[in-house]
């Protein structure tokens, strides 16, 4: 178990609540009823909707009624959700893998996630999910990507670049860095300020 999880553990008292907020920050657009997510989260009921109960009404989720059930989906507005998902991505899925096997990956200068991953919200032209900038294990990256489209089901978009050519296109003012530096990116290695330098 990895310490950003046993963090979390600690903040979080609840793991029921943790499995909640993972669900529902690691699936942003997802919607989900209660019986749905008592059987996804493999939780009592009474548990799962004491949990929805409190996170609606901290405004995290917002609910909807759809026929004759309850479906709830994050509430992207709320003001707390940017770091909540950087928090979870850091300690589970695919951005915890990255951060867990930074050391067999080689020598990463940076690693983030991009918001077409977090959100599939594409900004300008990209539908980058995870930008890697550094020496490469690429193998090693093939099997950390694998198992992350197999938990999407989808196919993961990724680009590793050298810190040389990163330097090279962010100084020239290439369109594909500079759009890459201003989105709201999930760094799992390395800090914004210095990638921005």
């Amino acid at each position: 178990m990895s310490s950003s999880i046993k963090a979390l553990e600690h903040l979080f008292i609840s793991k029921v609540r943790i499995k909640t907020l993972e669900h529902f920050l690691l699936s942003p657009l997802e919607s989900i009823h209660l019986r749905g997510a008592v059987r996804e989260l493999d939780e009592e009921i009474n548990a799962v909707r004491r949990e929805f109960t409190r996170l609606d009404e901290l405004k995290l989720i917002t609910s909807e009624e759809k026929g004759n059930r309850k479906y709830f989906t994050l509430n992207l507005e709320h003001q707390f959700i940017p770091e909540l998902m950087s928090l979870f991505h850091k300690s589970y899925g695919f951005g915890s893998d990255i951060i867990n096997g930074k050391s067999k990956l080689g020598n990463i200068e940076f690693a983030f996630l991009t918001p077409y991953y977090i959100r599939e919200f594409e900004y300008g032209q990209s539908s980058i999910d995870l930008v890697i900038v550094g020496k490469v294990d690429l193998a090693f990256l093939a099997k950390l990507v694998s198992k992350a489209q197999e938990k999407k089901k989808r196919e993961i978009h990724y680009t590793v670049l050298s810190v040389p050519e990163f330097q090279t296109r962010k100084r020239r003012g290439d369109t594909f860095i500079q759009d890459l530096l201003i989105q709201d990116n999930i760094m799992l290695i390395g800090t914004v300020d210095s990638m921005i330098q």
